[in-house]
């Protein structure tokens, strides 16, 4: 009997195994935009508790949720890509005048390019190039390159439709839903209760933790960077602040791929104070942010090595695209907490139910 019952379970586990990869490959043409939804329920999921208080129907304060969600992202980001977007035609026609008189937008390059060598080489070992021949062959790729990325954004513009749609269906029912969902499959996990809410602390904290150190330091270090290149009369402020928010998030270097370049240009093209205030502000306001920010948010126990948090935002970005900056750095955090956990009861060092800490793990948890 005992065999057969095993024998049964295996039948069933591998019947299940089955199951689930065939409802990943009927998934798999959404994940983007579920994946997307998810990001965001986690950033918005404090707002969506306050509302919920408010409304008992929980279809009606996941309604409110979605719409205040939708309001807070879409109309921020509209403006910010208009100014971008305004900005980018003044750096177009800007280089365009520039261009124009010195003979065209390849022979302003070459001219631009030669002063560079001709200032590098005076010391270090720089061969000789046919710096005309390298700047045409790039000029003629990237043209290429902006026709088909053109074309695809065109016939792809239906496509951004249906996965917008996608994403506010599925985060209207991750407002809903979602807590009750995550209680369900706590509860189908193999643990007494105690571990599981502390499994459920650990995970929700890492993710929110993660997600909400990102966006802090990226809001932080872009407006500054923005405030920075405005005060001092640069080209296209808001769209080096958002340059900056963006890189932000690529660990060691971060902020630094932004304003070191440009400091070099100031420096290279005459702007010496320029070019000296901007490298201080970038090495004593700018740069010290993820240092003082990011302690602040993320705890002690869950920040991770950067080198493996770069290696993270790499393999999300090959996997997920552009939301890879915050899922890879996530799946990794949830990862660490569940390492942790498992050296815990390897090792015999669980909690206490009766502990302090364990007490405090365990609330924290049922508020979550």
């Amino acid at each position: 009997m005992m065999e057969r019952k095993n024998m049964a379970t295996l039948l069933i586990a591998g019947a299940t195994a089955v199951a689930v990869y065939v409802c990943y490959l009927l998934f798999r043409p959404y994940l983007t935009p579920i994946l997307f939804a998810s990001v965001i329920a986690i950033v918005f999921y404090p707002l969506h508790r306050s509302v919920q208080r408010k409304f008992r129907n929980t279809s009606i304060g996941a309604i409110i949720s979605t719409l205040v969600t939708l309001l807070l992202t879409v109309v921020p980001l509209t403006f910010l890509l208009l100014a971008m977007s305004n900005e980018l035609s003044g750096l177009y026609q800007t280089l365009a005048v520039r261009t124009a008189s010195a003979g065209g937008m390849s022979a302003y390059l070459v001219h631009a390019a030669e002063k560079v060598t001709s200032w590098a080489g005076q010391y270090f070992p720089i061969p000789q190039l046919d710096l005309r021949g390298v700047l045409l062959s790039q000029l003629q790729s990237t043209s290429a390159s902006l026709l088909r990325f053109g074309a695809s954004l065109v016939s792809n513009l239906f496509s951004f439709a249906v996965n917008g749609a996608i994403t506010l269906v599925v985060l209207f029912f991750l407002f809903r839903d979602g807590e009750s969902a995550v209680s369900r499959l706590m509860a189908t996990l193999p643990l007494d209760r105690q571990r599981a809410s502390e499994l459920r602390f650990r995970i929700s904290s890492s993710i929110m933790a993660n997600v909400y150190g990102s966006l802090a330091v990226g809001a932080l270090q872009g407006t500054l960077t923005g405030l920075s290149f405005w005060a001092l009369g640069l080209d296209s402020p808001a769209l080096w602040g958002v340059a900056t928010g963006v890189l932000s998030l690529v660990p060691i270097f971060g902020s630094a791929l932004v304003w070191v370049p440009a400091s070099i240009f100031l420096l290279l093209t005459g702007h010496y104070v320029k070019a000296a205030i901007l490298l201080g502000l970038g090495v004593a306001v700018i740069g010290t942010v993820d240092n003082v920010v990011r302690p602040l948010i993320i705890h002690k126990s869950l920040r991770l090595h950067p080198i493996l948090v770069l290696f993270s935002i790499l393999g999300g970005v090959q996997l997920c695209g552009i939301l890879g900056l915050f899922i890879g750095p996530v799946i990794l955090s949830v990862t660490a907490a569940l390492l942790g956990m498992l050296q815990q009861d390897l090792a015999g060092k669980g909690e206490d139910p009766h502990s302090d800490e364990s007490a405090t793990i365990h609330v924290a948890a049922r508020k979550k």
